[in-house]
């Protein structure tokens, strides 16, 4: 789930991200990766057939473990296959596999693969790389690991079958595996180390996907060229692909107005009708993201039920809504966006209330409470929000105290209770849309300071419901579960709810098949994009 949604401003990422240093892939590729993408629109036949993508946060690894991270799932996208991928409608459709059954015990997952998928460096793949990069998955313990707690073992049957062994019946395994890169495990093998893999992968490709990657600046730009044996050939698609990282809405919106880009995902809302009307293309589409503020629930001010009550009310969702979403997004509906299936439509939500706030207040005999609050830098929804919050809970008495991280920054204050912020804001990112994504991932007591729940919720009712749930193939019988658990986490109060933003990406005229991907939220899949 990691860093932003998509906020239609700036996005600050959500997933769990270690914090590996990016590394230099090569001077050569670097420089042919600034000489290909110089220049404006007007320019040569390189720059025709290269896609350049505005984005504004760079990612800290390349190594595909951590692409329940947004930036690294962003630069995982071009490079790697999966299993599955999630299809129009959140339909589940194949890709590297084309058939798959599952046990009656739900225990056992059995796969054909395609028999023509090669590796970048010309490699076959086979069932065998699929078991390594499940296997390098559970050992790591890292990134999308924990969405497949599941997986017990992997058994190679031929080069093109595979059985996949479960530690209990898991409904959510296989919309997971969505989310999981293949490896060519002989070249991962070649240069494993002393860490599987993690320092040479942070760098250099190993993948299958319709691009491999040519080139790193670090803070600057990613280059990709096309792998022309890539098994599902090519149309109209860029030769290079170059995400450029530009943190500001304004260089972003200058890039794009210039040519220098094709497509942003960051625009100021203040500038899309201007770019609208010089001829580019706004796309605002639902998401099932959410922007929280997670109250710390141990050691805290903000472990009295009272006082996060009463912060709930104190918060102008409508002012969010309307005056920094500029309408693009809604108020939310509960903890989880009311876009996933199961999401319960009568579960309470706290409005705008000074005067409820501050009888929750009186009656728990609350006064002069001062409490610390953390935002991710550079994302303009949370950078107002934040701001917001702040003097809405100074008109009942509680002080805030604002303090802007880096997302890293933000992970590592999580991993101790001791460094949690009493207020931490954070996107919520499901990683594949499915409601187990939300509640499991962020709910879950078992990912208190090492996950993504990130006040450290406990709520031993809601940790039975949703395991429960998981164990369950009938979709009424999950969502029963799951209404519960959404129901009692909002008695407990363990989030202010801000928003379900709309994600809002600018591009140029021409640019056709660019569509918003829920199950990959702020990222932008280069091969369905055709240049023009």
């Amino acid at each position: 789930m990691h860093r932003p949604p998509a906020t239609p401003v700036a996005r600050g990422r959500k997933g769990t991200l270690g914090l590996t240093s990016v590394l230099l892939v090569g001077a050569l590729a670097l420089a042919a990766c600034g000489q290909s993408t110089s220049g404006a629109s007007g320019g040569s036949d390189v720059r025709k057939q290269t896609l350049i993508i505005a984005e504004n946060e760079p990612p800290a690894t390349f190594d595909p473990v951590q692409a329940d991270n947004s930036t690294v799932d962003e630069v995982s996208i071009p490079a790697y296959d999966t299993l599955v991928k999630y299809g129009k409608g959140g339909v589940l459709a194949p890709a590297v596999a084309t058939e798959w059954t599952f046990s009656k015990d739900g225990k056992t997952l059995d796969l054909t693969l395609r028999d023509d998928v090669t590796f970048h460096d010309g490699t076959k793949l086979t069932a065998a790389d699929v078991k390594y990069t499940m296997d390098r998955i559970s050992k790591l313990q890292m990134g999308v690991a924990s969405l497949l707690t599941a997986y017990d073992s992997a058994e190679v049957v031929d080069d093109t079958h595979l059985t996949i062994r479960l530690k209990q019946s898991y409904a959510p395994f296989l919309g997971a595996l969505s989310r999981v890169y293949l490896l060519n495990s002989k070249l991962v093998q070649a240069n494993a180390g002393s860490d599987d893999g993690r320092q040479w992968l942070a760098a250099n490709g190993a993948g299958s996907g319709p691009y491999k990657l040519a080139g790193y600046t670090p803070n600057q730009e990613a280059k990709f060229t096309r792998h022309d044996g890539y098994w599902g050939g090519f149309t109209n698609q860029a030769k290079d692909v170059v995400i450029r990282y530009l943190p500001q809405a304004t260089t972003q919106k200058t890039a794009l107005s210039n040519g220098d880009v094709d497509i942003a995902m960051d625009i100021d809302p203040n500038d899309w009708a201007g770019l609208e009307s010089a001829g580019h293309v706004v796309d605002k589409a639902d998401t099932n993201v959410q922007l929280y503020t997670f109250f710390k629930m141990k050691d805290s001010p903000t472990a009295d039920k009272a006082l996060r009550e009463a912060i709930t009310y104190a918060y102008d969702y409508d002012q969010h809504q309307s005056a920094i979403l500029k309408g693009a997004g809604k108020k939310a509906a509960g903890v989880l966006a009311g876009t996933m299936a199961c999401a319960d439509p009568t579960v309470a939500q706290a409005g705008y209330d000074l005067e409820k706030a501050k009888s929750v207040l009186d009656a728990a005999g609350l006064k002069n409470v001062t409490l610390t609050m953390s935002y991710l830098k550079a994302t303009a929804e949370m950078e107002q929000a934040a701001t917001l919050l702040q003097s809405n809970l100074a008109k009942i008495g509680v002080k805030v105290e604002l303090s802007a991280v880096t997302y890293p920054q933000y992970v590592e204050m999580l991993k101790s209770n001791a460094t949690t912020p009493d207020l931490g804001m954070i996107y919520g990112f499901p990683p594949y849309p499915d409601p187990d994504s939300v509640l499991y991932l962020q709910f879950d007591s078992k990912f208190i300071n090492n996950g993504q729940n990130s006040g450290g919720y406990h709520n031993p009712k809601v940790d039975k419901l949703v395991e429960d749930a998981q164990k369950l193939t009938d979709i009424e019988a999950r969502c029963a579960l799951y209404k519960e658990a959404q129901q009692t986490i909002a008695a407990d109060h363990p989030s202010v709810n801000m928003s379900n933003p709309q994600y809002v990406t600018v591009h140029r005229e021409g640019l056709t098949g660019y569509a918003y991907d829920p199950a990959h939220h702020q990222t932008v899949d280069v091969y369905q994009v055709q240049v023009g």
